[in-house]
C-alpha cells in the first residue's frame, strides 16, 4: 500500500510520491528537450516513408505529420494535467478512474508496449553499431552482444534517477539534432530528389488519411497516457507553461523526423531507414557519424518513454525501488525478442492493438478528471486507499471497465483507425455511465466518506 507523503522532507523524485513545487527540477525549456530527444527516433522517422509507399502523396504525408503532431501535444497537456498540479504519476492518476486495484490493468496495458519498444529501440541502436563496427573495423556480426551492451548502458543511467535522464537527454537533443540537419542539407544540395513525383499521386484525405494519423499517434499512444511521469517535475505548475512545453516539444522534433523520413525513402526507394541513411551518406566517415546519431536517439528515447513509465509501474505492482523497476524493464525487454517484431509485418498491428486498449484508457482518465472530479484529487485517500473515495467495488470501477472494453471492441471492430475511435467511445460511454448513475452507489459511498473526512488535499505548490 503506498503511503500519503510526509511533509517537510525531501521527495524521492522516482519514486510514487507527489513532488511538490519546491522540488520540482525541470524548467519548461528542460522539459522541452528532453521531448526534443525522444521524439526524434527512427520510429518516427518511418512514418513519413510508410505513409509514401501506403498510397498517400506529399502534401496529405505531411497532413499527417502536422494532425497526429498536434493530438500528441495536446493530449499529453491535457492528461498531464493532474500531474502538473499535484505532483503525481500515472500510476497514482489511474486510481481515480479505475480504483485502487482496478488501475492494475491500465498500469500493465501501458507498461507492455514501453517494454516493447525499448526493445525495438535498442534493437534499431545495436543494429546500427553492428553496422559500424563492420564498416570500419571489418568485425563480424555481433548485434547481439552489442543489444546486451546498450541495455546495460541504459540501465545504468536511468537507475541514477530522472535527473541523470533529463540531463543526458537535454545535452544528446542539441548533438542529435546538429547531426540531422547537416545530413538533410547534404541531400538536398546533392541529391536527387523527385518532388513531383510524390505530389501527382491522388491519395485520399479520407479513410486512408486518417488512418495514417492513427498509425502516426499509436507511436506516442503510451506516452500521452503516463505524460503526468515526466509533467510532474515542471515549474512553474502552469497550464500554460505546460501547454507551450509540450507543443513545443513534440510538434518540431516530430514533423521533422516524419519529413526526413519522407526525403530519405523519396532519395534512396528503400523502407529501411538505417541502410537508406548509409546509401545517401557522402563518405563513409558521415556514414558511421550517422550511425551514432541513430544510437543516440534510440537511447534518449528508451529513457524517458520506455524505461520511466514500466520503472514506476513495477514500483506500485510489486512495492520494489527504482533501481530494480529499471532493471525488471531492462530483462523483460529480452522477452519481446524485437529482432522478430520490427521486422514482422504484424508490426503495424501490434501498434494498432495495443492502442485499442490505451486510446479507451485515455478517453476515460480524461473523463474522469476534467468532467466528473473537476479538476479535484484526494491526495489523502487516492494514497492511503481507505474504503470510499476511490475503492468503488472491491477495490475495482465497473464503470471504467465498461468504457474500457466497449471502446477496445470498437477499436478492433476498426483496427484500423483504433485510437481515433477508441478515445472517444471510451471518454462517453464513461461519462454516460456515469450521468446514468451505475455507480450511484459508490457515488454515495464517496459522499460519506468526504464528511467525516478532510476534502481534496491538494500537493503543496
Amino acid at each position: 500500500m503506498s503511503k500519503a507523503p510526509v511533509e517537510n522532507k525531501t521527495v524521492d523524485l522516482d519514486g510514487l510520491n507527489p513532488i511538490p513545487l519546491d522540488q520540482r527540477t525541470m524548467s519548461p525549456l528542460s522539459y522541452m528537450m528532453v521531448m526534443w530527444s525522444s521524439a526524434i527516433i527512427v520510429q518516427v522517422m518511418v512514418i513519413g516513408s510508410f505513409l509514401l509507399q501506403g498510397g498517400l502523396n506529399l502534401y496529405q504525408t505531411i497532413g499527417v505529420g502536422i494532425v497526429s503532431a498536434l493530438l500528441v501535444g495536446v493530449f499529453m497537456t491535457l492528461n498531464g494535467a493532474a500531474g502538473l498540479k499535484y505532483g503525481i504519476p500515472f500510476t497514482i492518476q489511474a486510481r481515480s478512474s479505475f480504483g485502487y486495484r482496478g488501475a492494475k490493468l491500465p498500469h500493465i496495458l501501458r507498461s507492455i508496449p514501453a517494454i516493447a519498444w525499448y526493445g525495438i529501440g535498442t534493437w534499431i541502436g545495436a543494429l546500427s553499431i553492428n553496422t559500424v563496427m563492420t564498416m570500419l573495423f571489418d568485425l563480424p556480426d555481433l548485434k547481439y552482444l552489442y543489444f546486451t551492451l546498450l541495455i546495460i548502458l541504459q540501465t545504468i543511467i536511468a537507475i541514477k534517477g530522472i535527473e541523470s535522464i533529463a540531463w543526458f537527454d537535454s545535452a544528446m537533443s542539441i548533438i542529435i539534432f546538429v547531426m540531422l540537419t547537416y545530413f538533410m542539407w547534404h541531400v538536398f544540395t546533392n541529391g536527387k530528389i523527385n518532388f513531383g513525383q510524390y505530389t501527382e499521386v491522388p491519395g485520399s484525405w479520407g479513410f486512408l488519411f486518417w488512418a495514417g494519423v492513427a498509425g502516426a499517434v499509436a507511436n506516442f499512444s503510451t506516452v500521452m497516457l503516463n505524460s503526468s511521469d515526466l509533467i510532474r517535475h515542471i515549474k512553474p505548475a502552469t497550464q500554460k507553461a505546460s501547454f507551450t512545453a509540450n507543443l513545443g516539444g513534440i510538434i518540431p522534433p516530430w514533423l521533422y523526423m516524419v519529413f526526413s523520413g519522407m526525403i530519405i525513402f523519396m532519395g534512396t526507394g528503400s523502407d529501411d531507414p538505417i541502410t537508406a541513411l548509409v546509401t545517401l551518406s557522402p563518405t563513409p566517415f558521415f556514414g558511421i557519424v550517422l550511425l551514432i546519431f541513430i544510437v543516440l536517439a534510440q537511447v534518449t528515447s528508451n529513457l524517458t518513454l520506455n524505461i520511466l513509465p514500466p520503472a514506476l509501474v513495477f514500483q506500485d505492482l510489486f512495492k520494489t525501488k527504482w533501481k530494480n523497476g529499471v532493471i525488471i524493464t531492462g530483462i523483460l525487454s529480452f522477452v519481446t525478442m524485437p529482432w522478430l517484431l520490427f521486422t514482422s509485418e504484424m508490426f503495424f498491428t501490434f501498434q494498432n492493438v495495443y492502442s485499442s486498449f490505451l486510446g479507451p484508457i485515455l478517453g476515460i482518465m480524461l473523463a474522469d478528471y476534467w468532467f466528473v472530479r473537476r479538476q479535484k484529487v484526494n491526495m489523502k485517500a487516492i494514497y492511503e486507499q481507505s474504503t470510499g473515495v476511490y475503492s468503488y467495488w472491491k477495490g475495482y470501477s465497473p464503470v471504467a471497465y465498461i468504457a474500457m472494453f466497449v471502446g477496445a471492441v470498437v477499436s478492433f471492430w476498426l483496427l484500423e483507425i483504433a485510437w481515433l475511435v477508441g478515445l472517444p467511445t471510451g471518454f462517453v460511454v464513461y461519462l454516460a455511465l456515469k450521468k446514468l448513475g451505475v455507480e450511484k452507489k459508490y457515488e454515495q459511498v464517496e459522499a460519506d466518506w468526504i464528511s467525516v473526512n478532510p476534502p481534496a488535499v491538494e500537493a503543496k505548490n
